[in-house]
């Protein structure tokens, strides 16, 4: 469908919601280099709010070697203004700054700076201001990403204080909740209307096959006293009746769609990872939470505790089925995910009251949208900066990765063993270095 969207395509990717984030977003980097200006760069074309360059360096001659950024005509000029100039004409929707004579211990010394920023991406930094900057951004809860480039390799950190994710859109899209193992009633009385056995050719190869499975469940259920398969032999028996209940099983793409879906008439409401993880964190119970996420979290958990299910998401996936059975078919759908909103509504209506909060706390779209993508939501943590350099590696993991030949940990001990020797030595290893000495030092 043509469109004069920009952002057309990466909306089918992260979706209305990721778009605004970005569009919300200002991003500091700390040192115009390759590196820092290649990653601006795939961050202002989607869209980024705004950006800030600060860098104290002036542009010299090798920065045009290496940083599409730089013209030759910009030797001698202030790197932040060159590199920020360049990059805003990559996109007029991302607002450019620049902070000339800016250096990390300018965000060390005073973390206030560091407030209007939704991300800091710093670059070739020594171990010690990774060290200091880590804490500062921990402290500030301000995410962070660390990157150093060394020749060929690259070297990347993540910090954040807490990344929670509603819309993950991952590129296996998560399976569409069609109750095929607890049908609710409508569903049930809408597969009465369906006489696999009375109806012509057309009208049964495009019966749905949602409504092939729950024939087929009610065949096998009259044969084995109820029960419902249970095990391998039993599973593949039961996909062995689909294929009897088709009449030409290679031209009914109904009936193949069904034996393609039947593990999903034996999946039990058990919740599954990372949701799991997130309904047994300890904020869903926090009294004092007023953090959106965790407030429609609070109240998800309260649902499944209340009805044994989580709201159904209401959608369907493309199957064959003429027009008129497809349509009823969505509607079913839809409309019970529409009564487990109103459900869930009334639960967060509930907490809001218990809490004291504004009844705008989070908002009907807000929660439609929690609702819709209950499968896959997330909470990640990361570990902090000092953790890593202070603390020192996680050895055990060392010594398993070390004797995978496929590993990269080999290489992140000798990046890790030249930042060590930098920071005692004030530069990095020549080629003569005892490199025995750098990396055992490291190691210990």
């Amino acid at each position: 469908m043509a469109t004069d969207d920009k952002y057309d395509r990466q909306l089918r990717l992260w979706g209305a919601d990721g778009q605004r984030r970005l569009a919300e977003s200002h991003i500091l980097l700390i040192k115009a280099n390759p590196i820092g200006t290649e990653a601006l760069k795939n961050l202002i074309l989607p869209g980024i709010g705004a950006f800030t360059v600060a860098d104290d360096a002036l542009v010299v001659p090798a920065d045009h070697g290496n940083n599409f950024f730089v013209t030759a005509e910009s030797v001698g000029k202030p790197r932040a203004e060159v590199t920020a100039k360049l990059l805003a004409e990559l996109n007029p929707d991302s607002k450019a700054s620049a902070m000339h004579g800016a250096t990390v211990d300018t965000f060390i010394k005073d973390s206030s700076k560091l407030i209007s920023y939704t991300l800091v991406i710093a670059c070739d930094l020594s171990e010690e201001e990774m060290i200091s900057l880590g804490k500062v951004c921990a402290a500030q809860r301000t995410p962070l990403i660390l990157s150093s480039c060394f020749g060929l390799l690259g070297y990347i950190r993540m910090y954040s204080p807490e990344h929670t994710i509603i819309d993950s859109r991952p590129i296996e899209q998560v399976v569409s909740d069609l109750r095929l193992s607890r049908p609710f009633p409508e569903l049930l009385e809408f597969a009465k209307g369906f006489d696999l056995e009375k109806i012509d050719d057309l009208h049964h190869k495009h019966t749905p096959f949602p409504i092939v499975l729950i024939k087929a469940k009610e065949i096998w259920k009259e044969k084995h006293e109820g029960k419902l398969p249970e095990n391998f032999k039993e599973k593949s028996e039961f996909n062995k009746l689909i294929k009897e209940m088709s009449r030409d099983f290679f031209s009914e793409e109904n009936f193949q769609e069904a034996v393609a879906a039947a593990p999903q008439c034996f999946v039990t409401n058990e919740l599954k990872e990372p949701l799991k993880s997130v309904l047994e964190d300890a904020k869903c119970e926090d009294k004092a939470m007023k953090d959106k996420f965790w407030l429609m979290a609070a109240t998800l958990k309260r649902f499944y505790a209340k009805y044994s299910e989580l709201p159904l998401n209401g959608k369907i996936p493309d199957l064959t089925a003429d027009t008129e059975s497809y349509l009823a078919l969505q509607k079913l759908y839809k409309d019970k995910a529409n009564k487990d909103f109103l459900l869930f509504l009334e639960l967060l209506g509930e907490l809001r009251k218990e809490r004291g909060l504004a009844e705008d706390c989070v908002t009907e779209a807000e929660a439609r949208n929690f609702c819709e993508n209950n499968g896959t939501v997330m909470c990640m943590r990361y570990s902090e900066v000092p953790e890593e350099f202070v603390k020192g590696p996680n050895k055990s993991t060392i010594s398993e990765e070390v004797g995978d030949s496929d590993s990269l940990i080999k290489w992140y001990i000798l990046i890790r063993a030249s930042l060590r020797y930098h920071r005692k030595h004030k530069t990095f290893p020549a080629e003569k270095a005892e490199h025995d000495k750098v990396c055992g030092g490291f190691m210990r």
